[in-house]
């Protein structure tokens, strides 16, 4: 499914068309209802997919547990998911996966948690908060299995310290890293990507 932005694109390219062909319409002293007719059709489909369901906000509190299936995995640390009452972007807590452009690390996490969360698997999201580009944060689990804490221990995620202090975690990096598993196979920033991305921003 296209990005926000691009649907958005559309949408104002549509109206523009439908005003270009309303004040021609005008000029012509006819109303070209067949063409005005197509582009107010497109216009509401365009419209109603750029505001697609989603459970707003403030209905996803702290704490809440939301059963979901998964719809898409885009990196080693962000899903969709569609829950009983619309479609949610996830930022899985607690973990931070090199981004889709430290190859060929962004990509190893991207599959590793593609293999763990198929397409349609049914998943449980225990919301955590919401970070600023306004993705829900939450824990994944997989039946009784936390998908993030799995990440960390292949070595395809670090603990994001600065948000997680569970000593689970923490033990499960240590033992990826001293095995050697994953990004901790050779140094590099593919073990520090919120560094990284402070030295490569978008």
């Amino acid at each position: 499914m296209p990005p926000a932005s691009v649907k958005a694109d559309l949408l104002q390219r549509l109206v523009s068309a439908l005003r270009v062909e309303l004040r021609r319409a005008r000029r012509r002293g006819s109303r070209s209802p067949w063409a005005l007719a197509g582009l107010a059709v497109a216009i509401i489909v365009f419209s109603a997919i750029l505001h697609e369901s989603r459970p707003a906000a403030a209905t996803l509190a702290q704490g809440m547990e939301l059963s979901c299936t998964v719809q898409a995995v885009y990196d080693g640390d962000t899903l969709r998911a569609r829950c009983p009452d619309g479609t949610v972007t996830v930022r899985m807590f607690g973990i931070d996966a090199p981004e889709m452009k430290q190859e060929p690390w962004g990509a190893r996490s991207r599959d590793a948690l593609r293999a763990l969360l198929p397409q349609r698997a049914e998943i449980t999201l225990r919301v955590r908060d919401q970070d600023r580009y306004g993705r829900t944060v939450a824990q994944v689990l997989v039946g009784e299995r936390d998908a993030g804490l799995d990440l960390v221990r292949q070595g395809r995620a670090v603990v994001y310290a600065q948000y997680n202090d569970s000593i689970a975690y923490r033990q499960a990096e240590t033992e990826a890293r001293q095995a050697r598993r994953g990004i901790w196979e050779q140094a590099g920033g593919q073990q520090d990507p919120a560094t990284w991305r402070r030295l490569n921003p978008r």
